[in-house]
């Protein structure tokens, strides 16, 4: 995109068609980089069926199909999708197990568990769902328990994961070094205190397990003090889609700058490194 088109974008008033044209001329002046969005959320909530007006729609329903269009639109391959808010997990992993059936060279499925409605039950959750309905990885809110790390280190799987603080987690990931910890939305979703990005960007310097996703940063700078500050190998893109726009996620991406080998890693290389794929 010249910068004569990318005015007449601004212009028309659209920022998902800069988005779109943006993320497609840097897909072709990069060549075919695969893009995998590593934080999705799909299927049923505990307020399935209930009013939605009223409803928070993390608790409802997100549509995979929505997800597969906007994902289609801007270019992402393939994305990861955990389930929506629930009291336990069994019932919405499978369904997730479902969608990547369904669409298999579409989604990457991971399972979510809750440490303390399911605490106790979960190795033999999980062993389930990853050795037989084929998910790869554990999605949680919250620090990861024992239970949950000894399980994924057995079961060799990442744990994704949104702590209250970033320094609530710390103990837990330096412990773990066999364990791929990936830290949510640089440590704190929708950059509500700016300070954890800073902590998420220190630790992740220093601990050699820890990763940060990218999702729903809104301050942007942060993001570019992570690219800057940190080895590419640290930085995996995802989006917190459905609620937020996959589209304007990978936009952010693009806009850092990176060369063509560090976007590979952040796109797509670092998390296949760590589903061993």
């Amino acid at each position: 995109m010249d910068r004569r088109d990318f005015c007449k974008a601004v212009f028309a008033g659209s920022s998902v068609h800069i988005a779109r044209a943006a993320c497609a001329g840097a897909s072709q002046e990069r060549g075919q980089t695969e893009v995998i969005d590593a934080h999705c959320h799909a299927g049923k909530g505990l307020n399935y069926g209930k009013d939605e007006s009223t409803s928070d729609p993390w608790t409802t329903y997100n549509d995979p199909e929505w997800t597969l269009r906007k994902a289609q639109q801007v270019g992402i391959d393939r994305t990861i999708i955990f389930p929506i808010n629930n009291k336990t997990y069994r019932q919405a992993n499978g369904e997730i197990a479902s969608y990547v059936r369904r669409w298999p060279e579409r989604f990457i499925g991971f399972a979510k568990h809750d440490a303390r409605t399911e605490a106790g039950k979960i190795r033999d959750l999980l062993r389930h769902e990853v050795l037989e309905l084929g998910l790869r990885g554990l999605k949680l809110h919250g620090v990861p328990t024992k239970e949950m790390v000894e399980t994924a280190a057995e079961l060799k799987i990442p744990i994704l994961f949104h702590p209250p603080k970033v320094d609530d987690s710390l103990d837990v990931v330096e412990s773990n070094p066999e364990v791929s910890f990936i830290l949510a939305h640089l440590g704190c979703f929708a950059s509500r205190d700016w300070r954890e990005h800073v902590r998420a960007i220190e630790a992740a310097k220093r601990i050699s397990n820890l990763y940060l996703d990218t999702s729903s940063v809104v301050f942007f700078r942060y993001l570019e003090q992570a690219a800057n500050e940190l080895a590419a190998e640290k930085l995996i893109f995802g989006s917190d889609g459905p609620l937020v726009d996959c589209r304007v996620e990978l936009y952010k991406i693009r806009l850092l700058g990176l060369d063509q080998e560090k976007e590979r890693l952040v796109l797509s290389g670092n998390i296949l490194r760590l589903l061993g794929s």
